[in-house]
């Protein structure tokens, strides 16, 4: 008969094994394509969570968690296979990963299965219904979608960021943020007042197109391409910096909304607004 001593050291031995197995196969998980990797990466910077959980998210590993939930729901505006209204967009899939256009019993077989779980959540809860659609096409990736020739890996690298960009982030964040009608009209007009609401969908605009960093703050450089015709960066970033010391003092260094609206917003008010009105029609 086997020892204690022996009885622990041979389940310490299965318990390691067990951790390399599960430690190999996260790491040999197939990563989300580099499009859906930057949504994820901004929303959770945008929603505060846990980097680790990034980590996770990046080997494609998505836990049943509210915080993942409403992560994928972000990403999924993002990248467009989601939205509160029309709910699981098949479309915003296909662009991600082009071999599921040629399998329409695949599509047929992720749209049946989404419609059923969507339906089991409750009606107000957007995060569980969009996780739930998106595990829906998770468990159909795994069989590599049925087809034999999956169509080359195309190149995702994101477009440079111009006004276009950022006007269509502004759609996005306006989404997310469930933003209401009426200030959706004042964005339009470039208008930006100073309420919860705007505040939090300017920190995310500045998170997604990477004009502003809860930790560096602006991104100086990427605002002088936008901003700084007729001056030198050096004098651009002077007065930014003179604007967002003078205002510093002033913000609750925990309210990161209040944050971004000053630091990104307010100090380059004028320019934004211009943007936005001679970009308008861009908005939906």
């Amino acid at each position: 008969m086997a020892s204690s001593g022996q009885v622990v050291a041979a389940a310490a031995v299965l318990l390691l094994m067990q951790l390399a197995t599960t430690s190999a196969s996260f790491g040999a998980r197939d990563p989300p394509p580099p499009a859906l990797r930057e949504a994820q990466a901004a929303c959770v910077k945008y929603l505060g969570i846990c980097d680790n959980r990034l980590r996770q998210y990046n080997n494609s590993v998505y836990p049943t968690d509210q915080d993942t939930m409403c992560m994928v729901r972000c990403a999924g505006i993002m990248v467009g296979f989601w939205d509160d209204t029309v709910g699981f967009k098949l479309d915003g899939l296909i662009s991600l990963f082009p071999e599921l256009a040629a399998a329409a019993h695949v599509q047929h077989q992720i749209l049946s299965c989404a419609e059923k779980r969507i339906a089991s959540c409750p009606p107000q809860d957007t995060c569980a219904k969009a996780y739930n659609g998106f595990r829906c096409f998770l468990d159909a990736k795994k069989s590599g979608f049925g087809v034999k020739d999956a169509l080359p890996a195309q190149s995702q690298s994101l477009k440079p960021f111009d006004a276009q960009e950022f006007i269509r982030s502004l759609s996005i964040c306006s989404k997310i943020q469930r933003i209401p009608k009426e200030l959706r009209n004042l964005y339009v007009q470039g208008v930006f007042p100073n309420d919860e609401k705007t505040r939090s969908l300017i920190r995310c605009v500045g998170i997604r197109t990477g004009l502003y960093d809860d930790e560096q703050g602006p991104n100086i450089p990427m605002l002088y391409s936008l901003f700084g015709a007729g001056q030198t960066e050096a004098e651009f970033r002077r007065r930014a910096n003179i604007c967002i010391n003078v205002n510093q003092p002033l913000l609750d260094a925990q309210d990161k909304n209040a944050q971004a609206y000053v630091k990104l917003y307010r100090c380059f008010a004028e320019q934004f607004s211009a943007l936005i009105r001679a970009n308008a029609n861009a908005m939906v």
